[in-house]
């Protein structure tokens, strides 16, 4: 036994391998992008420092008199490959927003193309897990896609 683990010792020497441990700290990734569309000065993708917030990012993009910032969460922490879509701020003579993180059933039925079933989805979401830290979250409940999402997203705030 001791001569065939010695035979196989030999071989994995003889082709090169190296038992040296893995440099991880190379493959480590110090920036991310993130993408951001809407009422901003400077539309598109942007490489920022890990853990930054939409607020670094919107001051990378800049802001202008028609953007909303009362829809985001300045402080959320973004991820790689995150989509930022900030909307426009409304006429005094517009109706109000909807509240996504505390709005009942009946008020987010009002919404464009949210049915009972589907505000009640909202609320379920929210009970499970917490508020919503962006309007994009919005999209992680079963039954809003990106198409939804789009038709509602000037209609709601968090």
């Amino acid at each position: 036994m001791k001569r065939l683990i010695l035979f196989f010792m030999m071989i994995l020497l003889a082709a090169g391998i190296s038992f040296e441990p893995a440099d991880f700290k190379a493959a480590r990734q110090d920036m991310m992008t993130v993408s951001i569309l809407g009422a901003v000065d400077q539309e598109g993708e942007y490489e920022v420092p890990l853990y930054s917030t939409v607020d670094d990012v919107l001051k990378l993009a800049g802001t202008n008199e028609s953007t909303d910032l009362t829809a985001l969460n300045p402080q959320s922490v973004l991820k790689d490959h995150d989509l930022i879509i900030v909307p426009e701020t409304r006429s005094k003579e517009e109706s109000p927003k909807i509240s996504i993180n505390t709005a009942d059933a009946e008020e987010l039925c009002q919404l464009k193309g949210i049915g009972p079933s589907t505000a009640q989805k909202i609320i379920d979401y929210r009970e499970e897990n917490g508020l919503f830290q962006t309007l994009e979250d919005l999209m992680r409940v079963k039954g809003i896609g990106q198409s939804t999402f789009e038709k509602i997203m000037n209609d709601i705030c968090l």
